[in-house]
C-alpha cells in the first residue's frame, strides 16, 4: 500500500485557510479589548482555542485534498484460463461523426461501450485493436482494468495511425481476419473473441475467404453498429462537412458481414446483451492465478467532505 498526490503544489491553498485562522484570533482580540470597554464578558480562551482549530482543520483538510492524495495497493488477480477477448474500435474518419457538436461522437461511443463491457467482465483478459483498411494492437489481451481503459482513452483515437488508402470508405471489416493468423491471441487461448464497434461503412469484404480465416483460427465475433442517419461530421461549431454523409447501407453490409462468420450484432445502446453473448461464447471454466493489478482509490472527494463537518460545527458555534 502506498500514498502519492497527484497535485502536491496545490496544497498551498491551505495557506488562506492559516490567514483566516490569524484573522479569527485577531478579530478575538479585538473583541476581547472591545468587551473590557463595554464591561462585558469576553469569550472563553477555551472557545476561541475551539474556533482557531476548527478553522484550522478545514484549511488542513481542504489543502490535502487539493493535493489530490491516492492510495494505491496491490491486489491479486484471477482470471479465466485460455480465454481472451480483443475489442477492435473503428477509427477512420467517419467515426467522428455525430447528431450536433455537444453530443458525443461514433468513437466516443465505441470507447464508452467497450468499457462497459470490459468491467462487467473482470475475470477475462481483454486487449486493445485499431482498424482502418488494417488492424493494429495496442494492448494484448490483460486482466488489467485501468490498463484497459488508459489505452482505449489515451492511445485510441481517429486515424491513428491513418489509414493506407484516401477514399471515402476506409475501413475494411476483411482485415479482422488478421486476427486469427498473426498472433493476436496468444497460443494457450482456446476461446478466442473480437468484439468488432463499428459505424459499418465499410468496403468490400471476400466472405469466403474472411469466414475460412477466421474459423481455422477460431475466433467468434460481435458486431456492434455504431451510426445513426441523422450524423455529421462537423469542421466547427457550426458547420457540417460536405464531403460526409451516413451510409445506409452500412447496416446490411454489417448484417452480411457477420452473418458470414456467424457472429452476433448488437447497437451500442446493448452492452448488456453483449455481455451475456460473451459469456455464453465463453461458457464456464476453472480460473487460475494471472499475477496482481495495481488497484488505486482518489481519497479527495472524501477530503472534501470531511472539510464540511468542522465548518458545520464553526457556523453553528458562532451563530449559537
Amino acid at each position: 500500500m502506498s500514498l502519492s498526490f497527484l497535485t502536491p503544489a496545490a496544497s498551498l491553498v491551505g495557506l488562506l485557510g492559516l490567514l483566516g485562522v490569524l484573522g479569527l484570533r485577531s478579530a478575538a482580540r479585538r473583541s476581547e479589548r472591545l468587551c473590557k470597554r463595554l464591561g462585558l464578558a469576553p469569550a472563553t480562551r477555551r472557545g476561541r482555542m475551539i474556533d482557531s482549530l476548527t478553522l484550522g482543520a478545514v484549511a488542513i483538510l481542504l489543502a490535502v485534498a487539493a493535493a489530490q492524495p491516492v492510495l494505491s495497493t496491490r491486489e491479486a488477480r484471477e482470471g479465466r484460463e485460455g480465454v481472451e477477448v480483443l475489442a477492435v474500435l473503428d477509427v477512420t474518419r467517419s467515426m467522428l461523426a455525430r447528431r450536433a457538436v455537444s453530443e458525443p461522437t461514433r468513437l466516443d461511443r465505441a470507447r464508452t461501450l467497450a468499457k462497459e463491457v470490459r468491467v462487467a467482465l473482470p475475470d477475462v483478459e481483454f486487449g486493445v485493436v485499431s482498424i482502418t483498411d488494417r488492424v493494429l494492437p495496442h494492448l494484448f489481451p490483460t486482466l488489467g482494468v485501468n490498463a484497459f481503459a488508459a489505452t482505449v482513452d489515451r492511445a485510441i483515437g481517429i486515424e491513428r495511425p491513418p489509414p493506407d488508402r484516401s477514399t471515402r470508405r476506409a475501413t475494411a471489416l476483411g482485415a479482422i481476419a488478421d486476427l486469427a493468423t498473426h498472433r493476436f491471441f496468444s497460443p494457450r487461448s482456446y476461446r478466442r473473441i473480437a468484439l468488432v464497434v463499428t459505424d459499418g461503412e465499410t468496403i468490400p469484404v471476400d466472405l469466403a475467404q474472411f469466414r475460412d480465416r477466421l474459423v481455422n483460427g477460431r475466433v467468434a465475433t460481435i458486431f456492434v453498429h455504431v451510426w445513426r442517419d441523422d450524423e455529421s461530421i462537423f469542421e466547427n461549431a457550426t458547420t457540417a462537412s460536405a464531403d460526409y454523409e451516413p451510409d445506409p447501407t452500412s447496416i446490411r453490409s454489417l448484417r452480411r458481414v457477420a452473418g458470414a462468420v456467424d457472429g452476433a450484432l448488437y447497437t451500442d445502446g446493448q452492452s448488456g446483451e453483449i455481455v451475456d453473448e460473451i459469456r455464453r461464447l465463453i461458457g464456464t471454466g476453472p480460473t487460475v492465478p494471472r499475477g496482481r493489478e495495481l488497484r488505486s482509490t482518489a481519497l479527495a472527494p472524501h477530503l472534501a467532505a470531511a472539510a464540511f463537518l468542522p465548518l458545520l460545527l464553526l457556523l453553528l458555534r458562532r451563530n449559537l
